[in-house]
């Protein structure tokens, strides 16, 4: 019993690197999809906790944006602006997609309240091939929700700006153009001027969608643990 069973623990050592190789390859593809199932199933839980909030924010009175020196991120809060006004020309942002169709969305920085602080207004979605018209103050009701600043993946030779068509706000330029205290992120009407479209403040990608991902990837990680164990199992019966 003793030389066979240190014959076996040889043939075991002697095994080629490759195939030791190839056993770990094959314990991390069967591992990755456990990771992918909780990556998802966390981001289903972001996107509950988000819905909260702007279900919160949507049952309130909007409140002043008043600007603070420890200014907090984007709380999805729904905010009026205070004596407000245009601060400069709008920025067209590109490849912005809503229902299926390309546009793009309508920003403009405006100053507000008594110490003219500024914010960057989305005042919605525009399709490709509509001019853009121009609008006076009196028509845009400066209330919305507070969201993060817009960011798109964009090739090399993208069109980086804080004016006209872009396909990337520069923030760091717009905040030098415009000096001044500057509120992070945008607030996002309640409601567009015609004939922009109000830019959804819900995301379409819900929680569901995220929870399912994650089991469809547990159920995969189940099937190759499987596979992988009845393949462990036979090398070592062939040993």
């Amino acid at each position: 019993m003793t030389v066979s069973s240190s014959h076996s623990d040889q043939e075991q050592r002697q095994e080629p690197r490759w195939q030791r190789l190839l056993w770990s390859m094959l314990l991390l593809i069967v591992l990755l999809p456990y990771a992918l199932a909780v990556w998802q199933w966390q981001r289903g839980q972001d996107k509950e906790a988000l819905l909260r909030s702007l279900t919160n924010a949507m049952s309130t009175a909007p409140v002043a944006l008043v600007y603070r020196d420890a200014e907090p991120p984007p709380e999805f809060t729904r905010v009026r602006l205070i004596q407000a006004e245009p601060a400069g020309p709008v920025i067209e942002l590109r490849n912005s997609y809503l229902a299926g169709q390309s546009g793009r969305r309508i920003l403009q920085p405006w100053r507000q309240g008594p110490d003219r602080s500024l914010v960057l207004l989305d005042l919605g979605w525009l399709v490709d091939g509509v001019n853009l018209p121009t609008f006076s103050p009196q028509q845009i009701q400066p209330q919305g929700y507070r969201m993060p600043t817009p960011h798109h993946f964009v090739l090399s030779g993208a069109v980086k700006g804080f004016a006209g068509p872009v396909d990337q706000v520069d923030e760091a330029a717009l905040r030098s153009h415009y000096p001044g205290h500057w509120f992070q992120g945008v607030v996002v009407l309640e409601t567009s001027p015609d004939p922009l479209l109000h830019w959804p403040v819900v995301p379409e990608f819900l929680p569901d969608k995220h929870y399912a991902y994650a089991v469809q990837w547990l159920l995969l990680g189940v099937c190759l643990s499987g596979l992988w164990w009845l393949l462990w199992r036979r090398r070592h019966e062939i040993h």
